[in-house]
């Protein structure tokens, strides 16, 4: 099944001016059934370059990616042939190909609201490889009915000693009891994870009054000045290329 996957990229400031530097990234994906301008009208973008600007915040890129309200991101639970595999094999490689990225893991954060933060969860436990920080904002574990290889809560059971992980949800979010249980799970396993409950049910404005909470979770380790990124080097010659259209 083809399905045509569309995203926004928004650069931090003054990106242009430093050539030799690799930025980090974070890919943050939407809320079921809203699309790759969901992040954008929450205003992570915007609250993350005052950030920048201020030097509360090292600079990074953010990546949205949005796709139909009725296809794989609703209708398969993960595998290559899903979402999963889209972000991984497709969208990784590319932003990678096309900007200054600090391709490691420790420079990879990914994170995602009620199905996007299911998603969110399950690749980056499936892939640490690629990310190593991985943020869930009132995830639909309630609503998802996962096959085993996909499902967070056994995915836990592995080795997540290399992620760090967020969740939240509100007070009056019908996601807060499977994210509190998750959560507690994480705890059993001795995982680097931090929970917090807001003020408000599964609505905008709940991430909205909490991206502040979220920007500096995904920040926390970063370098906070642009000089003191890491140096940039050109993607090989034989690193993936990128789909054809």
């Amino acid at each position: 099944m083809r399905e045509e996957v569309r995203f926004l990229v928004h650069l931090p400031p003054c990106y242009d001016d430093y050539p030799a530097k690799a930025f980090p990234v974070v890919y943050v994906l939407h809320g079921w059934p809203l699309d790759e301008r969901h992040w954008d009208s929450l205003g992570m973008d915007e609250l993350l370059d005052d950030w920048v600007i201020r030097g509360i915040a090292g600079p990074a890129i953010l990546v949205m990616p949005g796709v139909s309200s009725d296809g794989l991101y609703v209708n398969s639970s993960g595998g290559d042939w899903s979402f999963e595999g889209m972000l991984i094999d497709e969208l990784v490689p590319l932003i990678d190909q096309t900007y200054n990225t600090w391709r490691d893991p420790a420079g990879r954060a990914i994170g995602g609201v009620s199905r996007g933060g299911v998603w969110a969860l399950e690749i980056a436990f499936r892939h640490q490889d690629i990310f190593s920080i991985v943020g869930g904002h009132s995830p639909a574990l309630a609503l998802n009915r996962p096959m085993p290889q996909y499902d967070p809560f056994l995915l836990v059971k592995g080795d997540l000693s290399g992620v760090r992980i967020y969740l939240d949800a509100g007070n009056l979010d019908w996601a807060k009891a499977s994210t509190e249980r998750l959560y507690e799970v994480l705890l059993e396993r001795g995982a680097d994870v931090t929970y917090q409950v807001h003020d408000g049910g599964h609505v905008d404005k709940l991430w909205q009054e909490s991206m502040a909470d979220y920007i500096a979770f995904y920040t926390l380790t970063w370098p906070r000045s642009f000089d003191a990124l890491p140096v940039w080097e050109s993607p090989p010659p034989d690193s993936p290329v990128t789909p054809t259209p």
